[in-house]
C-alpha cells in the first residue's frame, strides 16, 4: 500500500476519534459539601497535536476540538467530590470536519489543605472511546482513551475564586483496520506533551450557581473552556 494511502487511512482513523483534546478541569479542589449535588454545563475548544504510529510509519496531527458536556457532581466527603459528565465533542483537522459523537467521562476532585483564604488540592479525569466506523469499505475500531490529572492552589476571594497549577496530559489508543474483513493492520495514538499548566477564574452567581472560565496549555497544544452548573 503507497505511502499516501496509509496516510489517509490514519487520518481517517483518528477522525473516528471525537474526545481528544483538552477539556474544562475547574478549581483543583472539592467544591461540594458532603451531600451536596451539582449540576452543570462545561464547553472547551482546543487545538492538540497527537502523533499516529501505524503500518510502518509515524504522522503527528494537528487537531481542533470542541467538547460541550453535561457534568453531574456529587459530595462524598468534605475534602473529596466525584463527577461524571456526558455530552458530544467534534474533531477538526485541516481539509476534514468530523461528525459530532458521543463522549463520556469521570473524575475526582480532593483538597489537601483548607484555609481560610487559600485551598490546595488536586483533580483526576479521564475521557474515553471505544468505536468503529467505516469508509469506502475500510473498517476501523478503536479503543482509547485520554486523562488529566492536576494539582495546585485556589486562591478565594468575596463571590470569586483564582486557581490554577500544573498539569499531566495522556492519550492513548490502539486500533485495528481491516478492508472488506482483510485485516491491514494496528496503529497507536499518543500525546506530543505530557506537561502543561492551567489558570482560571471562578465566579459566583444567584441562587448557589457559579461560572468558571480558564485557560490551559501544554508544549504542543492549548485550550480554552467556560463552565457553569448549580449546587444543590
Amino acid at each position: 500500500m503507497e505511502k499516501k494511502v496509509i496516510v489517509v487511512l490514519l487520518v481517517f482513523a483518528f477522525c473516528s476519534l471525537p474526545s481528544f483534546g483538552l477539556s474544562l478541569m475547574g478549581p483543583p479542589k472539592a467544591g461540594l459539601a458532603e451531600g451536596q449535588s451539582s449540576i452543570g454545563v462545561d464547553y472547551s475548544y482546543s487545538e492538540t497535536k497527537l502523533k499516529f504510529s501505524g503500518f510502518g510509519i509515524t504522522a503527528i496531527e494537528e487537531v481542533e476540538t470542541n467538547m460541550l458536556f453535561i457534568n453531574l457532581g456529587y459530595g462524598i466527603t468534605e475534602q473529596c467530590e466525584g463527577f461524571v459528565r456526558l455530552g458530544v465533542a467534534d474533531v477538526k483537522l485541516e481539509d476534514f470536519d468530523g461528525d459530532s459523537e458521543f463522549a463520556y467521562g469521570f473524575g475526582t476532585k480532593v483538597t489537601f489543605i483548607d484555609d481560610e483564604n487559600v485551598s490546595w488540592g488536586g483533580l483526576f479525569q479521564i475521557n474515553w472511546f471505544q468505536g468503529d466506523d467505516n469508509f469506502s469499505g475500510v473498517n476501523v475500531e478503536i479503543d482509547a482513551y485520554e486523562i488529566q490529572i492536576a494539582a495546585g492552589p485556589t486562591y478565594e476571594a468575596e463571590n470569586m475564586r483564582i486557581y490554577g497549577g500544573p498539569f499531566l496530559h495522556f492519550v492513548d489508543g490502539d486500533g485495528d483496520a481491516d478492508f472488506f474483513g482483510y485485516p491491514l493492520g494496528s496503529f497507536d495514538v499518543e500525546e506530543e506533551s505530557v506537561f502543561g499548566g492551567y489558570i482560571g477564574a471562578g465566579f459566583d452567581i444567584a441562587d448557589d450557581s457559579y461560572l468558571n472560565v480558564e485557560f490551559q496549555f501544554t508544549g504542543d497544544a492549548w485550550a480554552v473552556g467556560v463552565g457553569l452548573g448549580k449546587k444543590f
